[in-house]
């Protein structure tokens, strides 16, 4: 959740270091009774790579002059921009496990006035030497690198996982009344409500796959979940019950968002009303030129989704419904158009395009994705270019039979 380019680059090169040496040559096992391992949960930002907040463990040892984090928000640099936009693109980019110390974490956070809380986990000896041996194996060379999958494999679903690992069957997690309430996508929505074009982006690329309920255990996803669920889970131990969390602490104030809610579905009615415009004034070659942007965007759009759905490693983009209306098959119309004649190929095209339309139409409240709001009158705005020039087909195909 965490991947600012330049900062971690210099973070990466200069601040950590291999945990082996952390946990061997600084011997992090010795002193343990003063040993506090806790969960970092920072904020959400403005900028894209901290929008959905970051989480992170520390390990803090004031008898040893310990204080650090562990961090897996890092990933993998290359001196080529654009290799690395194009790996981040293919879904090819690896992330890493990190340290670093406290204070370099908290650089970052305190410049962008970002929360961040601390959760101290509520650990006998023996589990804290459970938990800095799975970090210890984690940090390995040949275990550092992982795929990073947004919704299933990330800085926040890692921390989760190292505890359930610890604690197996006797770890008992809160159930967030959230839990399998919303889908995946309803769920990144509420923390895109201030940024509507970044919204409608994700809501086009990202595929029938994120439109399932998310359970409680998939909540913790997202660091703000990870924050709430671990905050009321308990640990059953010889039928005894103690918090997961022993203290918490607030390390840098929550600072109030000042975002104004926007909304872009105006600017889609907008579209649609000058279509219906030029239609109903019959201005034909300002249509034409009209029409022809319009289904080459979308046209290039369709183009898009097809990379992202068969040429990348992304689970989130296959299963992509959005292909039945923003289809690389509209410039086939461009074409007829820019040629200025029409034919029985072109009769059955356009037969067939509004088929689909009309299909996206009556099953988009009952497909298994949901479409974004702003793209219902584009929808519509097809359905009504398509057929104006299916009625415009069929009477030439007419009037050239009649004139034959």
């Amino acid at each position: 959740m965490q991947a600012k380019f330049s900062i971690f680059k210099i973070t990466f090169l200069l601040v950590f270091c291999p945990f082996w040496a952390f946990s061997n040559s600084l011997n992090l096992s010795e002193n343990i009774d003063y040993t506090e391992i806790s969960v970092l949960t920072c904020d959400p930002g403005s900028e894209i790579y901290s929008l959905f907040g970051h989480s992170a463990l520390r390990i803090k040892n004031p008898e040893n002059g310990h204080d650090l984090v562990v961090n897996w928000g890092l990933f993998e640099f290359s001196e080529s921009q654009f290799q690395f936009g194009y790996d981040f693109a293919k879904g090819r980019l690896k992330y890493y496990m990190g340290i670093q110390s406290m204070s370099n974490f908290m650089v970052e956070y305190r410049r962008s006035k970002r929360g961040v809380r601390e959760q101290i986990l509520n650990l006998n000896n023996e589990e804290k030497l459970q938990i800095i041996h799975l970090l210890d194996e984690n940090y390995k060379p040949e275990n550092r690198k992982y795929k990073y999958e947004f919704f299933y494999d990330n800085c926040s679903s890692r921390i989760r996982d190292i505890l359930k690992k610890v604690f197996k069957e006797n770890l008992n997690f809160y159930k967030s009344p959230n839990s399998n309430k919303f889908t995946f996508r309803e769920t990144i929505h509420q923390y895109l409500k201030y940024f509507p074009w970044l919204e409608l982006g994700i809501d086009l690329v990202l595929g029938q796959k994120i439109d399932v309920l998310v359970n409680n255990e998939n909540l913790m996803f997202l660091p703000l979940n990870v924050e709430q669920i671990f905050d009321q889970s308990f640990v059953l131990n010889n039928k005894a019950k103690k918090n997961l969390i022993k203290s918490k602490n607030t390390l840098i104030e929550p600072y109030k968002n000042k975002n104004k809610f926007t909304s872009i579905g105006l600017y889609s009615w907008i579209l649609l009303a000058i279509t219906l415009i030029l239609i109903v004034f019959k201005v034909d070659k300002l249509l034409s030129f009209w029409n022809s942007l319009n289904l080459f965007i979308i046209g290039l759009l369709g183009l898009f989704l097809i990379f992202m759905w068969a040429g990348t490693d992304h689970n989130a983009t296959k299963m992509n419904f959005n292909l039945l209306w923003a289809s690389p098959f509209h410039f086939i119309l461009i074409y007829c158009l820019i040629k200025g004649s029409w034919s029985n190929f072109t009769y059955w095209y356009l037969i067939l395009s509004l088929i689909l339309i009309f299909t996206t139409i009556l099953f988009w409240f009952t497909l298994t994705q949901e479409f974004n709001s702003f793209v219902k009158p584009i929808i519509l705005q097809l359905v009504i270019i398509y057929y104006y020039y299916f009625k415009k087909c069929s009477f030439q195909i007419n009037l050239g039979k009649t004139n034959g």
